[in-house]
């Protein structure tokens, strides 16, 4: 049986079908963005410096006109803002924040390849990989893709009890017991109490197979 994830309410909100009860009380209507903007450069051929700035001026105008509409609830807005950004000057934040945009619109595959493109950019954006891993996990029913996202989010930051809870579930779900166990004993010490039960429940699995001989 697969047991909810806990929805990590910086991150994602808690959705009408999915409502786990750890962080509930945490969970806000939106995930976070990052509000500023980060003048980054990814091209491999840069512009002119002069046109190159202003496309970065325009950038920034843009990624914050997003991230007003965001705050005032205008996802439709906040999207086409921050696509604007992206295309004036992509940077991992105004790829990141699409995303959620994307997401909170019921665009999943969409908001997918954002953060895809935000990993490019810069692959130790944590919670791109988190917001990658809980949708290939609960949306797109793809756990061996979750899990490899859960693993480099683990690397990211040690004692993040939540993505270690979540990573537990999924390898859970699939039989991998022993990793599990792991993972949930990493999140009880990081202070996750609802990891307790799934910790004593996988032991006991693991405890009945020995007992069975496989």
């Amino acid at each position: 049986m697969f047991r909810p994830l806990i929805v990590i309410a910086r991150r994602f909100p808690v959705t009408a079908s999915f409502r786990p009860t750890y962080a509930a009380q945490r969970a806000s209507v939106f995930p976070r963005v990052i509000p500023r903007f980060m003048q980054r450069f990814y091209a491999s051929t840069p512009d002119d410096s002069t046109t190159l700035d202003v496309k970065i001026a325009k950038a920034k105008e843009w990624f914050e006109e997003g991230t007003n509409r965001w705050n005032n609830n205008d996802l439709e807005g906040a999207k086409a803002a921050y696509q604007e950004s992206a295309a004036q000057h992509p940077t991992s934040d105004n790829y990141y924040n699409l995303g959620n945009c994307l997401y909170n619109l019921g665009k999943p595959d969409e908001a997918i390849d954002s953060w895809l493109k935000c990993i490019l950019l810069d692959p130790a954006q944590l919670d791109a990989h988190v917001n990658l891993a809980n949708v290939y996990a609960l949306y797109m029913k793809t756990p061996e893709k979750a899990l490899s996202h859960y693993k480099i989010a683990t690397e990211l930051n040690p004692d993040d009890g939540e993505v270690q809870y979540n990573y537990g579930v999924v390898l859970d779900s699939m039989g991998k017991l022993e990793e599990a166990v792991e993972m949930y004993e990493k999140a009880v010490g990081n202070g996750i109490e609802q990891a307790e039960k799934n910790l004593r429940n996988a032991r006991a699995k693991l405890s009945g197979k020995a007992a069975a001989g496989n």
